[in-house]
C-alpha cells in the first residue's frame, strides 16, 4: 500500500515538471531582458540560479518528505510533515539570509523562484480542470 502511495505522490511530483520548466523559462527570458536593460548587472542572474536551486531542493525534500510520510501511521506522519515543514522554512529562510548578505546575489530574483511550486500547481490545476 506504501508502495502505491509512493507511485502516485512520485506520478503527482513528476507531472509539475513541465509546466515548471516553461515558467522557470519565462522568468529567465525575462531576467536576461532586465540583465541587458540594466546594464550587465550580474547580480540579477546569479540570484535567479540562486533562487532556482533553493526552489527545486526545497521541491525534492517535500517529495522525499511525503514519500516517507505515507510509510508511518497518521499520527506519526502528520508529526513528521510537520516537523520537515519547519525545518524546511528554516532553511528557506537561512539560504534567503545569505542571498540577502551576499553582494554577488541579487535578494529579489532569488526570491521569485519560491513562489513557482504555488504558480505551477494553480496553472495546472486550471488547465486539468478545462480537460
Amino acid at each position: 500500500m506504501a508502495a502505491r502511495k509512493n507511485d502516485i505522490i512520485t506520478q503527482e511530483m513528476r507531472s509539475l515538471l513541465p509546466y515548471y520548466l516553461v515558467v522557470n523559462a519565462a522568468y529567465f527570458a525575462i531576467v536576461l531582458v532586465l540583465f541587458f536593460a540594466l546594464g550587465f548587472d550580474y547580480t540579477l542572474i546569479t540570484g535567479a540560479i540562486f533562487g532556482n536551486i533553493v526552489c527545486v531542493l526545497n521541491f525534492y525534500i517535500l517529495g522525499i518528505t511525503a514519500q516517507i510520510a505515507v510509510k508511518k501511521n497518521a499520527k506519526a506522519a502528520q508529526t513528521y510533515m510537520n516537523t520537515m515543514y519547519c525545518i524546511r522554512y528554516l532553511g528557506l529562510f537561512a539560504a534567503m539570509s545569505i542571498a540577502a548578505l551576499v553582494p554577488f546575489i541579487n535578494l529579489f530574483t532569488a526570491i521569485i523562484p519560491l513562489l513557482f511550486p504555488k504558480i505551477v500547481i494553480t496553472i495546472r490545476t486550471f488547465r486539468e480542470k478545462d480537460n
